[in-house]
C-alpha cells in the first residue's frame, strides 16, 4: 500500500487535531494555491495554546505568514465546543508533502517548552 508512518518523536506527546474543523471527509485539493486550516484540540491535561506555531507543520507544510512579517497564521478559538481554546492554524497547501491516495496527515509541532507534539487525522485527496 505504500503508507508510510513516520516515526514517532521519543518523549512526544500525542494530540488530537482537526484538519478543516466541521468537514468531514477532511477534502484537499493539492493544485489548490490556498491553505488549509488544522486545529489542535486541548484536553484537560493538554493546553494546544502553549504550542509553537513556528514549529507547526502538517505534512510536512509550514504554517501561513501574514503578509511580510513573521506572524503566523493562528488563532486561538473554541473549534469543538468543550470550552477549552484550541490552536487553529493555515497551512500553505502547495506545501503538502503527500499524494494522491494517502488517508492520513500528520501535524508535528514542539511545544514552548520544547516538547514534541504529533497527531494525526484523515484526509481524502480531491483533484
Amino acid at each position: 500500500f505504500g503508507i508510510a508512518i513516520a516515526p514517532v518523536p521519543e518523549g512526544s506527546i500525542t494530540v488530537a487535531i482537526d484538519i478543516k474543523p466541521g468537514s468531514y471527509p477532511n477534502s484537499i485539493n493539492l493544485s489548490s494555491a490556498g491553505v488549509v486550516p488544522v486545529a489542535i484540540l486541548s484536553s484537560p491535561t493538554f493546553d494546544a495554546t502553549q504550542v509553537d506555531p513556528a514549529t507547526v507543520t502538517l505534512a510536512g507544510a509550514k504554517v501561513k505568514l501574514i503578509g511580510k512579517g513573521n506572524k503566523y497564521a493562528c488563532g486561538v478559538q473554541d473549534v469543538n465546543g468543550d470550552n477549552l481554546a484550541d490552536l487553529v492554524c493555515h497551512v500553505m497547501t502547495a506545501d503538502f508533502l503527500i499524494e494522491s491516495g494517502d488517508l492520513v496527515a500528520v501535524l508535528e509541532a514542539e511545544m514552548f517548552d520544547g516538547t514534541p507534539i504529533r497527531g494525526e487525522d484523515s484526509i481524502q485527496i480531491v483533484p
